[in-house]
């Protein structure tokens, strides 16, 4: 392996040899952006510069991370001894070759040695300031005191307690050394693509100052603070500081000076410098596909890039624009608390799969029992650029690297498929054990297992939900490019036509369950005049033997089904009730076309769609986009079908839930099993724990508050974002238009009728417009009957959308507040095409 890169090995840029910043330096490089030239002294020079010291890994395992102090000293002279300690000879000759290469071999040029760790600027952590950087080295030999100190400073007090912080190996760490040509900046700084302390993304932020950029990032100093229309490049805001020092090179080195008092107090960047920094940011964000934050600096008249690192850590906005489709309900704090683990480890775990940067923080947060999205992190991933290309000339010339990139994507299906058995087989394990004998910390136990098998499961299945929408995305931008972006979404729609997702199938047999109970009158009579739930208890089901074993066998197949993702709210099997209310639904309304020949016909409709969509496409594009059409159908129905799976914990972790809410009930903590769902799982943790030592009534106290707060918050619509003012909205009166989110084309007026629940659907009059916070995909029997469709949330491929398209109902998505705006009666316009709903005179 060579000791050394230079900046233009574009195959050597693995940060396993050149680091993290190394990495970055080479991948600009190579993309044409103005970086100064260099190279890299690899990390496995400091392989050789750590062979021969055999006391280093005894000295590892003594750091004492509980007390600070004493690891500082530890540091401080494990360095000490390390810098006693030459580089070896072929490291030294490399350096020189290197420098006779870029043409410094008379020892005149100077140079910028920066560290640049193996575990540096990685998708997982960012080490900013943790190891050393010298500016202004002059000569081999000065050149190879300072690679020498990077590698020591590998292990600075605060560079190991980080690495030990953020779970790396202290014995896996490695150092590689950018040395790079210094420029004598006259201005220099940094600049964040996204805006760094309110997350805006469109918001870019420079801050500069005169001299070397060192002075800006130390930011021990007043600088000048731009902010700019990420769009325009316009400057929205201006801080001019008062510049009292600079970093500038002398001789040997640096040194701080004074800034000249006539330059202190004006701008160092005029408004083209600044649209030229601000159009660098951009070209660097747009190449990564990904907030960045770089370093440049100004020197006769030319502006360069000195690196580039991913933004990692965005502040939250907590909206409910994320979040009110997947949860619109209150969730009770303990299944929150359980779902959020499996969250946090599908998020990391679904990034470092895609080769995405983190995101540091949470995505979704429990806030007044309600659920919110980070929209800083939504509008992050939504800005996410898989593809580069604009045009089919520049697609075609991509397609290479897009099948290097995403290679993955390919895998993802047939590895999910895989460990789907074993998910599978850890839920028949967990259902066949018997709780009923089974004491508080048996049970606990076994509510942990069952946290771990839906934990691991679930780790791949963010991933599977973001790459179905890039891919929907990425197809729709390729279509738009052969077809024109106004037909795009018409074509893209008939491309994804009858996919064969669980939905679909579950919908279908739903429907053949209602057409069986249309033969039979006497049955049809009582599931279209009794309420459901009562229709179960009274056991009129035994009456008709034949549809009895059908329906107790869709049951068996989908009974996990869930109506709300809260494990407190029971799934279809523990309320048979709701289903067959579901059945009523379908019988209620006009026979229609047969599910299966609307399949036929969606299936019918996608081949002509695909058929006629290919043979306008070049033929060097044809088979790409080909597969794309696949992946984008494949990953429908598997983001559909993960979902499926998934809720089969809902039933096993109910159960395993109530059963502890017994056993705590007896014990006189709860008044009902049920309530076992209002504790937080760190005082469930600490409650069980303590037993039989626990303190009763402070446990019934944390209780009963969480329950009044659960309670209070179901009467209430929550604020749409926490940022805001909460405030009424006012009722709409005669002509009002809300606008929204086109969700299925058409127009329709007619009254509204407003779904809560599944309680609601019974009631349901056919011919109404429907208005609801969200519907999933048990709410479909509700679409047979309705006019239109009108929700808190969503957008065009949510499920309402998608379903209202299949059933050809206009639907109008994102209207806020909706639950409150609209009363049942209420005469409206829905205009689906627009994303408008217009309030008609009474």
């Amino acid at each position: 392996m060579n000791a050394i890169v230079f900046f233009d090995q574009v195959e050597a840029g693995l940060v396993s040899i050149v680091g993290g910043k190394g990495s970055n330096l080479i991948t600009l490089t190579v993309a044409g952006f103005p970086v100064p030239a260099g190279f890299i002294v690899t990390a496995e020079s400091y392989r050789q510069f750590i062979e021969g010291i055999d006391w280093l890994e005894q000295e590892l395992t003594t750091f004492d991370y509980a007390h600070p102090d004493h690891l500082r000293e530890q540091c401080a002279n494990l360095r000490h001894r390390l810098a006693e300690i030459e580089l070896p000879e072929p490291v030294r000759l490399a350096v020189s070759d290197a420098l006779a290469r870029t043409g410094s071999a008379k020892g005149n040029e100077a140079f910028a040695v920066r560290s640049s760790s193996t575990f540096e600027d990685l998708a997982q952590a960012a080490f900013a300031g943790q190891h050393d950087t010298f500016l202004n080295v002059r000569g081999a030999a000065a050149l190879s005191r300072r690679i020498r100190d990077c590698f020591v400073s590998l292990w600075g007090d605060r560079a190991v307690l980080y690495r030990h912080h953020q779970g790396f190996s202290q014995r896996e760490a490695r150092m590689a050394v950018v040395v790079q040509r210094q420029i004598e900046c006259a201005v220099a700084g940094v600049g964040f693509s996204i805006h760094p302390v309110s997350g805006r993304m469109d918001c870019l932020v420079i801050d500069a100052n005169y001299g070397l950029g060192e002075s800006v990032v130390a930011g021990e100093c007043e600088v000048d603070h731009f902010e700019l229309n990420k769009q325009t490049l316009q400057v929205v805001q201006r801080s001019i500081g008062h510049k009292e020092r600079m970093v500038a090179a002398v001789s040997a080195g640096v040194e701080e000076r004074p800034v000249p008092l006539d330059l202190a107090d004006r701008p160092c960047l005029d408004d083209n410098q600044l649209q030229a920094v601000g159009e660098l940011v951009k070209r660097v964000e747009a190449h990564y596909g990904w907030p960045q934050d770089i370093e440049w600096g100004y020197a006769g008249g030319s502006l360069y890039l000195f690196q580039s690192r991913p933004v990692t850590t965005i502040p939250p906005r907590w909206t409910r624009d994320e979040s009110a489709e997947r949860f619109p309900n209150p969730m009770t704090p303990l299944t929150w608390d359980f779902i959020r683990v499996a969250f946090k480890g599908s998020v990391a775990h679904s990034f470092n799969l895609m080769g995405l940067p983190p995101f540091q923080g949470a995505w979704f947060e429990l806030f007044n029992n309600y659920i919110y999205g980070n929209q800083s992190a939504v509008e992050l991933v939504a800005a996410f650029r898989p593809l580069r290309a604009r045009t089919p000339q520049e697609l075609v010339a991509e397609i290479p690297a897009l099948r290097r990139r995403f290679a993955w994507v390919l895998d993802l299906p047939v590895n999910w498929a895989r460990d789907l058995d074993r998910y599978l087989i850890g839920l028949g394990r967990l259902s066949a054990v018997s709780l009923e004998e089974a004491g508080i910390h048996e049970i606990w136990r076994h509510i942990g297992e069952a946290l771990q098998v839906a934990t691991d499961y679930f780790r791949p299945n963010i991933a599977i939900s973001m790459t179905q929408a890039f891919l929907h995305r990425l197809l729709h931008g390729f279509v738009a490019m052969v077809t024109g972006p106004e037909r795009a979404l018409q074509v893209v729609d008939g491309l994804l036509a009858g996919c064969e997702t669980k939905t679909a199938v579950v919908n279908r047999e739903l429907h053949e369950l209602a057409s069986h109970a249309r033969t039979v009158p006497a049955l049809c009579r009582e599931l279209l005049d009794r309420d459901g739930a009562d229709f179960w208890l009274q056991k009129r089901l035994d009456a008709f033997p034949e549809f009895a074993v059908r329906f107790r066998r869709f049951l068996e197949d989908h009974g996990h089904r869930e109506m709300d993702m809260d494990y407190f709210h029971p799934a279809w099997a523990d309320q048979p009730g709701i289903v067959l209310d579901a059945i009523g639904l379908i019988i209620r309304g006009e026979p229609g076309e047969d599910p299966a020949e609307t399949a036929r016909r969606h299936r019918r409709h996608y081949f002509t769609t695909e058929h006629q969509f290919l043979a306008t496409v070049p033929e060097d594009l044809r088979f790409f986009l080909r597969e794309m059409i696949r992946l984008a159908r494949i990953y429908t129905a598997l983001d559909d079908l993960e979902h499926y799976q998934t809720t089969r914990i809902n039933p096993i972790a109910r159960r395993a839930a109530l059963a502890l809410g017994r056993r705590l009930m007896d014990r006189g903590i709860l008044d009902r099993p049920e309530d076992v769902f209002f504790f937080r799982k760190a005082d469930l943790e600490n409650l069980v724990s303590a037993i039989p030592r626990e303190q009763k009534e402070f446990y019934r106290k944390i209780l009963a508050e969480a329950r009044k707060s659960y309670e209070e918050s179901a009467q209430q619509t929550p604020p749409w974002s926490l940022a805001d003012t909460p405030d009424e909205q006012a009722l709409p009166g005669a002509d009002t238009v809300l606008r929204g989110l086109p969700g299925s084309p058409g127009k329709i007026t007619g009254q509204c009728f407003l779904v809560l629940a599944p309680e609601d659907f019974s009631h349901f009059p056919k011919g109404a417009i429907l208005v609801a916070r969200t519907t999933n995909p048990a709410w479909t029997p509700l679409f047979y009957n309705a006019a239109g469709l009108i929700t808190e949330s969503g957008g065009p491929l949510s499920h309402g959308a998608v379903t209202a398209r299949e059933m050809r109902l206009p639907a109008v998505m994102s209207i806020r507040g909706a639950m409150k705006l609209f009363h049942n009666g209420q005469l409206v316009t829905v205009d689906g095409n627009r994303g408008l709903v217009t309030v008609n005179p009474s």
